[in-house]
Parts: C-alpha cells; structure tokens; sequence
C-alpha cells in the first residue's frame, strides 16, 4: 500500500471565523435541571448501584 499526499501550497486561503454561540435554549436548560433534581443513584454493595427518578 502506497502513502500519497498533496501538500496544500496555496497562499491565498482566508482564513473564516464562525463565532456561533453553542448555547443551550433556557427550555432545555430547565429540563435538564428537573431531571437532575429528580435522579439518584445509591450504591448497595460493591459494584451494585440502584437508579432512582423521583417523581
């Protein structure tokens, strides 16, 4: 099997900044809110876990 690359050897290239905010919609952020007051976890013996939603 044979290795081929092209080296990029343009100059002329701009360069584009995209600044788009990666935020979470305040509705999503109360979902996920309810759900962590709502969840738990305890353990019972070694490697033995037990989930919980409190609802």
């Amino acid at each position: 099997m044979q290795k081929t690359t092209t080296p990029l050897k343009k100059t002329d290239l701009k360069i584009q900044t995209n600044e788009t905010k990666m935020e979470p919609s305040s509705g999503s952020l109360q979902k996920i809110m309810q759900f962590a007051a709502s969840y738990r976890v305890q353990k019972l013996n070694k490697n033995q876990f037990v989930e919980m939603y409190l609802n």
